[in-house]
């Protein structure tokens, strides 16, 4: 395995803004939909999500590039919090670094690591999804027979492959050089499943058939998200 430090120091996290009111609860239901810190209009939620969910959205990787006890990928929570006025949604990633930082105690580090990823690309048959336009109706077509999940969304491509990287459970990187944002619906059944006429696919086949794209296995040297401390209960709301 190629390995290279990058820094041997905490990954310093210098903010200007940081979230007014936090709430940091440990969820011992055992069940329930996960949902992944979202900032909207200033108020952030997650429920049942585990730490490595958090560093995931924090530092913008994939689970595959978080290294850390073996706890941060089991034990749940749930988080609630507001940030101050006039602060872009768009700054979830530092001041979660920072909640994360000052309720969990977490120091880590940066490393660059070679490790298996896909490349996405489009497809031989072309690109199947249309850029988005606001004046036109979301797609929400009839769920195949078979077909566990569904998911529908206007997002650009690295924004695809980051949802992408989600599902495969390895690190997605977009090749496909388009710009903009793309209106698309994907449903697919579980990884390995049978695909056909009445069967819904794969999510491989899911992102070729209805995406027009294409998921390559490749190598690359990405950044790993080491972790140096993390405290298992965090301070108290």
């Amino acid at each position: 395995m190629k390995l290279t430090i990058l820094t041997l120091a905490t990954v310093a996290i210098c903010l200007a803004q940081s979230f007014e009111v936090t709430s940091v609860k440990a969820n011992h239901s055992g069940s329930g939909p996960s949902r992944y810190p979202r900032l909207t209009k200033g108020k952030l939620s997650a429920t049942n999500i585990t730490v490595k969910s958090m560093l995931e959205v924090a530092y913008g990787v994939n689970s595959q590039q978080i290294g850390g006890p073996a706890w941060i990928d089991s034990d749940r929570f749930d988080l609630a919090a507001t940030s101050p006025e006039g602060v872009a949604d768009t700054e979830v990633k530092p001041m979660l670094q920072a909640l994360m930082k000052d309720r969990f105690g977490l120091a880590a580090h940066i490393e660059m690591r070679e490790m298996p990823v896909y490349n996405m690309v489009v497809g031989r048959d072309k690109l199947k999804i249309r850029p988005f336009d606001p004046a036109v109706a979301p797609l929400h077509p009839a769920m195949m027979p078979g077909a566990t999940n569904a998911t529908a969304g206007n997002q650009t491509m690295p924004e695809i492959a980051d949802l992408l990287g989600r599902i495969t459970g390895r690190p997605v990187i977009d090749k496909t050089g388009l710009e903009g944002r793309y209106a698309y619906f994907i449903q697919y059944g579980q990884l390995g499943g049978t695909s056909g006429p009445e069967q819904a696919p794969d999510i491989f086949g899911a992102v070729q058939e209805q995406l027009g794209l294409k998921l390559e296995s490749a190598r690359a040297s990405l950044r790993m998200i080491v972790v140096d401390n993390i405290n298992r209960t965090p301070t108290e709301n």
